[in-house]
């Protein structure tokens, strides 16, 4: 029985527990945000279906697809939801290990960043008209242009508010995904050394 012995077992004990606590908080995490997807995309069912709760007193909330401008953003914004909605799986199913957990990775922290800057811009252009009497606001629409109308009610204004709300939590949802699989991927272990 060699000296190091102990120490060795130690190191491993420790690097075992770090790495199951690494990938419980993954596990959570992806777990956590793949509910707020579910959500997020029944919704959006649920409104392409003609349901209107959410948005207030908006006539018609939703964007058309007239023009073939319209149709292609409404086509990659219909990739990211499916996107969207498999990355958080792929990060603890069996499948996902296929795809480089770098990339994975990459695409967490994008979701993380569309998400938070679509509601940190509308809580700014938010508060553009309603702090500072701006009447176009930060993106330089009227309510009219943005609500369908020109004085909404506070139902709307605050329906509007908590969906943009909704998108700063998947933000952060998808962000603590990200950090969570950065973590998990700094905690695997090196290859362990053949003796000489």
């Amino acid at each position: 029985m060699s000296i190091g012995t102990p120490s060795r077992t130690g190191r491993s004990c420790r690097l075992v527990a770090s790495m199951t606590m690494a990938i419980r908080r993954l596990r959570q995490a992806a777990a956590v945000t793949f509910g707020w997807i579910v959500v997020f995309d029944a919704l959006h069912v649920y409104w392409e279906l003609g349901g209107r709760f959410g948005f207030g007193d908006q006539a018609d909330p939703l964007p058309s697809a007239q023009t073939a401008g319209q149709r292609v953003f409404a086509a990659v914004v219909l990739a990211l939801f499916v996107i969207g909605t498999v990355l958080p799986l792929a990060f603890v199913q069996r499948w996902g290990k296929r795809i480089p957990r770098w990339i994975l990775i990459t695409m967490a922290w994008v979701a993380a960043g569309l998400l938070s800057v679509r509601a940190v811009a509308a809580f700014l252009d938010d508060a553009m008209r309603t702090v500072f009497g701006s009447p176009t606001g930060l993106s330089g629409l009227t309510y009219e242009q943005v609500l369908g109308t020109a004085t909404p009610s506070a139902y709307t204004l605050w329906s509007a508010r908590t969906i943009d709300f909704y998108f700063l939590i998947g933000g952060v949802l998808y962000g603590a995904t990200a950090w969570s699989a950065s973590r998990r991927a700094d905690e695997q272990p090196d290859p362990p050394h053949r003796a000489e």
